[in-house]
Protein backbone atom coordinates (compact mmCIF):
# COMPACT_ATOMS: atom_id res chain seq x y z
CA UNK A 1 0.00 0.00 0.00
CA UNK A 2 1.34 3.40 -0.96
CA UNK A 3 1.98 6.01 1.71
CA UNK A 4 -0.29 9.02 1.97
CA UNK A 5 2.64 11.29 1.11
CA UNK A 6 2.56 12.85 -2.34
CA UNK A 7 5.80 12.76 -4.30
CA UNK A 8 4.56 14.81 -7.24
CA UNK A 9 4.34 18.33 -5.82
CA UNK A 10 8.01 19.24 -5.47
CA UNK A 11 7.38 22.98 -5.45
CA UNK A 12 5.25 22.68 -2.31
CA UNK A 13 7.99 20.68 -0.62
CA UNK A 14 10.60 23.28 -1.47
CA UNK A 15 8.39 26.10 -0.16
CA UNK A 16 7.80 24.26 3.09
CA UNK A 17 11.47 23.65 3.77
CA UNK A 18 12.91 25.64 6.65
CA UNK A 19 16.57 24.92 6.00
CA UNK A 20 18.43 28.22 6.65
CA UNK A 21 21.55 27.00 4.92
CA UNK A 22 22.61 27.92 1.41
CA UNK A 23 21.87 25.42 -1.30
CA UNK A 24 24.66 23.61 -3.16
CA UNK A 25 26.92 23.64 -0.12
CA UNK A 26 26.89 19.89 0.21
CA UNK A 27 28.74 16.62 -0.05
CA UNK A 28 30.00 15.91 -3.53
CA UNK A 29 28.02 12.78 -4.41
CA UNK A 30 27.43 12.79 -8.17
CA UNK A 31 26.17 9.23 -8.16
CA UNK A 32 23.28 10.28 -5.91
CA UNK A 33 22.46 13.60 -7.54
CA UNK A 34 21.14 11.85 -10.65
CA UNK A 35 19.47 8.89 -8.94
CA UNK A 36 15.70 8.91 -8.49
CA UNK A 37 13.79 6.57 -6.20
CA UNK A 38 11.41 4.19 -7.96
CA UNK A 39 7.89 5.51 -7.12
CA UNK A 40 6.50 1.98 -7.36
CA UNK A 41 8.36 1.07 -4.17
CA UNK A 42 7.55 2.14 -0.63
CA UNK A 43 9.76 5.06 0.31
CA UNK A 44 11.87 4.49 3.45
CA UNK A 45 11.28 8.14 4.35
CA UNK A 46 7.52 7.67 4.03
CA UNK A 47 7.66 4.51 6.15
CA UNK A 48 9.57 6.36 8.86
CA UNK A 49 7.36 9.46 8.78
CA UNK A 50 4.21 7.32 8.92
CA UNK A 51 5.34 6.04 12.32
CA UNK A 52 5.52 9.52 13.87
CA UNK A 53 3.00 11.89 15.41
CA UNK A 54 1.89 14.84 13.23
CA UNK A 55 4.24 17.28 14.97
CA UNK A 56 7.17 14.85 14.86
CA UNK A 57 6.39 14.11 11.23
CA UNK A 58 6.75 17.77 10.24
CA UNK A 59 10.04 18.15 12.10
CA UNK A 60 11.64 14.99 10.78
CA UNK A 61 10.41 15.54 7.24
CA UNK A 62 12.26 18.85 7.23
CA UNK A 63 15.36 17.12 8.57
CA UNK A 64 15.20 14.42 5.89
CA UNK A 65 14.65 17.02 3.18
CA UNK A 66 17.77 18.81 4.42
CA UNK A 67 19.75 15.58 4.26
CA UNK A 68 18.51 14.78 0.76
CA UNK A 69 19.59 18.26 -0.29
CA UNK A 70 23.09 17.76 1.16
CA UNK A 71 23.65 14.25 -0.14
CA UNK A 72 22.45 15.10 -3.69
CA UNK A 73 24.38 18.35 -3.96
CA UNK A 74 21.14 20.33 -4.01
CA UNK A 75 19.52 18.36 -6.85
CA UNK A 76 16.99 16.35 -4.81
CA UNK A 77 14.98 18.34 -2.28
CA UNK A 78 12.28 15.77 -1.57
CA UNK A 79 13.15 13.07 0.97
CA UNK A 80 10.39 10.86 -0.42
CA UNK A 81 12.12 10.41 -3.78
CA UNK A 82 15.69 10.28 -2.47
CA UNK A 83 17.34 6.83 -2.88
CA UNK A 84 18.33 6.31 0.76
CA UNK A 85 19.31 2.68 0.12
CA UNK A 86 22.21 3.82 -2.07
CA UNK A 87 23.93 5.50 0.87
CA UNK A 88 27.04 3.76 2.10
CA UNK A 89 29.66 4.41 4.73
CA UNK A 90 31.62 6.52 2.26
CA UNK A 91 28.64 8.91 2.14
CA UNK A 92 27.51 9.06 5.74
CA UNK A 93 30.85 9.06 7.56
CA UNK A 94 31.64 12.66 6.65
CA UNK A 95 28.12 14.04 7.03
CA UNK A 96 28.45 15.50 10.54
CA UNK A 97 31.63 17.41 9.74
CA UNK A 98 30.17 18.72 6.49
CA UNK A 99 27.05 19.97 8.28
CA UNK A 100 29.22 21.79 10.82
CA UNK A 101 31.11 23.42 7.94
CA UNK A 102 27.85 24.51 6.36
CA UNK A 103 26.79 26.16 9.60
CA UNK A 104 24.58 23.70 11.48
CA UNK A 105 24.82 23.68 15.26
CA UNK A 106 26.06 20.45 16.84
CA UNK A 107 22.70 19.81 18.49
CA UNK A 108 20.97 20.24 15.13
CA UNK A 109 23.45 17.87 13.47
CA UNK A 110 22.64 15.22 16.06
CA UNK A 111 18.90 15.56 15.40
CA UNK A 112 19.55 15.05 11.70
CA UNK A 113 21.68 11.98 12.43
CA UNK A 114 18.79 10.46 14.38
CA UNK A 115 16.57 10.93 11.34
CA UNK A 116 19.25 9.44 9.09
CA UNK A 117 19.67 6.32 11.22
CA UNK A 118 15.92 5.76 11.32
CA UNK A 119 15.35 6.18 7.60
CA UNK A 120 18.22 3.80 6.80
CA UNK A 121 16.71 1.28 9.20
CA UNK A 122 13.44 1.51 7.27
CA UNK A 123 15.33 1.00 4.01
CA UNK A 124 16.79 -2.22 5.47
CA UNK A 125 13.40 -3.40 6.73
CA UNK A 126 11.89 -2.80 3.30
CA UNK A 127 14.54 -5.02 1.75
CA UNK A 128 16.14 -2.20 -0.22
CA UNK A 129 19.58 -2.92 1.23
CA UNK A 130 20.73 -6.28 -0.10
CA UNK A 131 23.60 -6.57 2.34
CA UNK A 132 23.18 -6.07 6.11
CA UNK A 133 26.80 -5.12 6.64
CA UNK A 134 26.48 -2.38 4.04
CA UNK A 135 23.39 -0.99 5.81
CA UNK A 136 25.01 -1.27 9.24
CA UNK A 137 28.15 0.56 8.18
CA UNK A 138 26.10 3.35 6.58
CA UNK A 139 23.91 3.76 9.68
CA UNK A 140 26.79 3.58 12.15
CA UNK A 141 27.23 7.36 12.44
CA UNK A 142 28.13 8.66 15.87
CA UNK A 143 26.47 11.68 17.42
CA UNK A 144 28.61 14.69 18.15
CA UNK A 145 29.45 15.66 21.68
CA UNK A 146 27.49 18.74 22.67
CA UNK A 147 28.68 20.97 25.50
CA UNK A 148 25.66 22.28 27.34
CA UNK A 149 25.47 26.05 27.46
CA UNK A 150 24.50 27.43 30.88
CA UNK A 151 21.01 28.87 30.98
CA UNK A 152 19.46 31.40 33.31
CA UNK A 153 21.31 34.24 34.96
CA UNK A 154 23.14 35.09 38.12
CA UNK A 155 21.65 37.80 40.35
CA UNK A 156 23.95 40.43 41.81
CA UNK A 157 23.90 40.94 45.57
CA UNK A 158 22.45 44.44 45.16
CA UNK A 159 19.55 42.93 43.15
CA UNK A 160 18.83 40.50 45.97
CA UNK A 161 18.86 43.34 48.47
CA UNK A 162 16.46 45.33 46.28
CA UNK A 163 14.06 42.38 46.34
CA UNK A 164 14.17 42.25 50.13
CA UNK A 165 13.72 46.02 50.30
CA UNK A 166 10.54 46.03 48.21
CA UNK A 167 9.16 43.18 50.31
CA UNK A 168 9.69 45.06 53.58
CA UNK A 169 8.93 48.57 52.43
CA UNK A 170 6.63 48.48 49.39
CA UNK A 171 2.90 48.01 49.78
CA UNK A 172 0.54 48.06 52.73
CA UNK A 173 0.52 44.31 53.38
CA UNK A 174 3.35 44.08 55.90
CA UNK A 175 2.61 40.44 56.74
CA UNK A 176 2.87 39.42 53.10
CA UNK A 177 6.10 41.37 52.73
CA UNK A 178 7.73 39.70 55.74
CA UNK A 179 6.74 36.27 54.47
CA UNK A 180 8.06 36.97 50.97
CA UNK A 181 11.31 38.43 52.32
CA UNK A 182 11.78 35.28 54.38
CA UNK A 183 11.23 33.02 51.36
CA UNK A 184 13.68 34.96 49.20
CA UNK A 185 16.29 35.05 51.96
CA UNK A 186 15.94 31.33 52.63
CA UNK A 187 16.14 30.54 48.91
CA UNK A 188 19.45 32.31 48.59
CA UNK A 189 20.84 31.09 51.91
CA UNK A 190 20.19 27.39 51.25
CA UNK A 191 19.89 26.97 47.43
CA UNK A 192 16.54 25.33 48.14
CA UNK A 193 14.16 24.34 45.36
CA UNK A 194 10.63 25.79 45.05
CA UNK A 195 8.98 22.44 45.72
CA UNK A 196 11.17 21.96 48.76
CA UNK A 197 10.10 25.36 50.12
CA UNK A 198 6.41 24.55 49.93
CA UNK A 199 7.01 21.11 51.47
CA UNK A 200 8.67 22.59 54.58
CA UNK A 201 6.90 22.18 57.91
CA UNK A 202 7.53 24.04 61.13
CA UNK A 203 9.00 20.92 62.72
CA UNK A 204 11.72 20.86 60.02
CA UNK A 205 13.18 24.04 61.50
CA UNK A 206 15.32 24.33 64.63
CA UNK A 207 15.51 28.10 64.88
CA UNK A 208 17.77 28.00 67.95
CA UNK A 209 20.40 25.94 66.16
CA UNK A 210 19.83 27.62 62.81
CA UNK A 211 19.22 24.16 61.38
CA UNK A 212 16.79 23.17 58.63
CA UNK A 213 15.90 19.68 57.43
CA UNK A 214 14.91 19.55 53.78
CA UNK A 215 13.13 16.70 52.02
CA UNK A 216 14.38 16.81 48.44
CA UNK A 217 14.03 14.85 45.23
CA UNK A 218 13.42 11.15 45.70
CA UNK A 219 12.56 11.82 49.35
CA UNK A 220 16.24 12.31 50.06
CA UNK A 221 16.67 14.35 53.21
CA UNK A 222 19.49 16.77 53.87
CA UNK A 223 20.37 19.20 56.63
CA UNK A 224 21.46 22.78 55.99
CA UNK A 225 22.50 25.50 58.40
CA UNK A 226 21.37 29.10 58.22
CA UNK A 227 23.37 32.29 58.31
CA UNK A 228 22.29 34.99 60.85
CA UNK A 229 20.29 37.03 58.31
CA UNK A 230 18.23 34.03 57.28
CA UNK A 231 17.56 33.18 60.94
CA UNK A 232 16.42 36.74 61.57
CA UNK A 233 14.11 36.67 58.54
CA UNK A 234 12.55 33.40 59.74
CA UNK A 235 12.11 34.70 63.29
CA UNK A 236 10.26 37.76 61.99
CA UNK A 237 7.99 35.53 59.93
CA UNK A 238 7.33 33.12 62.81
CA UNK A 239 6.38 36.04 65.04
CA UNK A 240 3.47 36.63 62.68
CA UNK A 241 2.77 33.03 61.72
CA UNK A 242 2.95 31.56 65.19
CA UNK A 243 4.49 28.27 66.24
CA UNK A 244 1.58 25.90 65.63
CA UNK A 245 2.44 22.73 63.62
CA UNK A 246 1.87 22.76 59.90
CA UNK A 247 3.34 24.29 56.75
CA UNK A 248 6.21 26.65 57.44
CA UNK A 249 4.92 29.06 54.81
CA UNK A 250 1.19 29.68 54.54
CA UNK A 251 -1.05 31.88 52.46
CA UNK A 252 -1.65 35.53 53.27
CA UNK A 253 -4.77 37.37 52.12
CA UNK A 254 -4.86 40.94 50.81
CA UNK A 255 -6.11 41.93 54.22
CA UNK A 256 -2.99 40.45 55.87
CA UNK A 257 -4.92 37.49 57.24
CA UNK A 258 -3.04 34.19 57.48
CA UNK A 259 -4.72 31.07 56.09
CA UNK A 260 -3.24 27.79 57.26
CA UNK A 261 -2.88 26.35 53.78
CA UNK A 262 0.34 25.33 52.10
CA UNK A 263 1.71 27.43 49.24
CA UNK A 264 2.23 25.96 45.77
CA UNK A 265 5.38 26.19 43.62
CA UNK A 266 3.38 28.31 41.19
CA UNK A 267 2.48 30.75 43.96
CA UNK A 268 6.18 31.26 44.68
CA UNK A 269 6.79 31.83 40.98
CA UNK A 270 4.13 34.55 40.84
CA UNK A 271 5.41 36.10 44.05
CA UNK A 272 8.94 36.42 42.68
CA UNK A 273 7.64 37.74 39.39
CA UNK A 274 5.68 40.43 41.23
CA UNK A 275 8.61 41.40 43.46
CA UNK A 276 10.94 41.53 40.46
CA UNK A 277 8.62 44.02 38.74
CA UNK A 278 8.29 46.11 41.91
CA UNK A 279 12.08 46.29 42.20
CA UNK A 280 12.48 47.13 38.51
CA UNK A 281 14.87 44.24 37.91
CA UNK A 282 15.65 42.31 34.76
CA UNK A 283 13.39 39.22 34.75
CA UNK A 284 14.72 36.07 36.40
CA UNK A 285 13.32 32.67 37.26
CA UNK A 286 12.95 31.10 40.71
CA UNK A 287 15.68 28.66 39.73
CA UNK A 288 18.03 31.58 39.17
CA UNK A 289 18.00 32.18 42.93
CA UNK A 290 19.25 28.63 43.37
CA UNK A 291 21.88 29.12 40.66
CA UNK A 292 23.02 32.34 42.29
CA UNK A 293 23.37 30.71 45.69
CA UNK A 294 25.42 27.82 44.30
CA UNK A 295 27.65 30.12 42.26
CA UNK A 296 28.28 32.45 45.20
CA UNK A 297 29.17 29.53 47.48
CA UNK A 298 31.70 28.30 44.93
CA UNK A 299 33.07 31.82 44.53
CA UNK A 300 33.51 31.94 48.32
CA UNK A 301 35.89 28.97 47.98
CA UNK A 302 33.48 26.44 49.50
CA UNK A 303 34.49 23.06 48.07
CA UNK A 304 32.21 21.65 45.40
CA UNK A 305 31.30 18.51 47.38
CA UNK A 306 29.99 20.59 50.29
CA UNK A 307 28.05 22.83 47.92
CA UNK A 308 26.64 19.73 46.24
CA UNK A 309 25.42 18.44 49.62
CA UNK A 310 23.84 21.79 50.49
CA UNK A 311 22.05 21.95 47.14
CA UNK A 312 20.89 18.34 47.31
CA UNK A 313 22.59 17.29 44.09
CA UNK A 314 23.16 13.60 43.50
CA UNK A 315 26.50 14.38 41.88
CA UNK A 316 29.10 17.12 42.17
CA UNK A 317 29.13 17.20 38.36
CA UNK A 318 25.62 18.60 38.47
CA UNK A 319 26.78 21.32 40.87
CA UNK A 320 29.59 22.31 38.53
CA UNK A 321 27.07 22.97 35.74
CA UNK A 322 25.45 25.63 37.94
CA UNK A 323 28.69 27.60 38.21
CA UNK A 324 28.12 31.10 36.79
CA UNK A 325 31.35 32.68 37.92
CA UNK A 326 32.70 35.04 35.26
CA UNK A 327 35.93 34.45 33.38
CA UNK A 328 37.61 37.11 35.52
CA UNK A 329 37.38 34.78 38.53
CA UNK A 330 39.04 32.02 36.52
CA UNK A 331 41.78 34.42 35.44
CA UNK A 332 42.42 35.38 39.05
CA UNK A 333 42.58 31.71 40.01
CA UNK A 334 45.18 31.07 37.33
CA UNK A 335 47.40 33.83 38.74
CA UNK A 336 47.54 32.05 42.10
CA UNK A 337 49.67 29.27 40.63
CA UNK A 338 53.42 29.63 40.77
CA UNK A 339 55.20 29.95 37.44
CA UNK A 340 57.42 27.02 36.51
CA UNK A 341 58.96 28.69 33.49
CA UNK A 342 61.44 31.50 34.21
CA UNK A 343 60.01 34.96 33.62
CA UNK A 344 61.81 37.56 31.59
CA UNK A 345 63.55 40.27 33.60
Amino acid sequence: MRSGYSISNKSELVQNMTNPKKKNQSLSLPELSTAVFDPRQKSPAAAYLDSLSPSGRRTQRTALNNLADIFSDGKILDCLVFPWHLLGYEHTSGLAIKMIEIGYARSSVNKHLVALRRVLEEAWRLGLYKDYDEYHRAADVKSLRVESVPTGRNLEINELKMLIDVCLNAGKNRTLGIRDASIITLSYATAIRRQEIVDLNLEDLDIGEGRLEISGKGNKERIVYLEPGAINALQNWLTLRGYQPGPLYVRVTKGSKLINRRLTPQAIYYMLQNRQKQAGLVPFTPHDLRRTSITDLLAAQVDVLTVSNIAGHASADTTRRYDRRPDEVKKQAAQKLKSLYPLEE
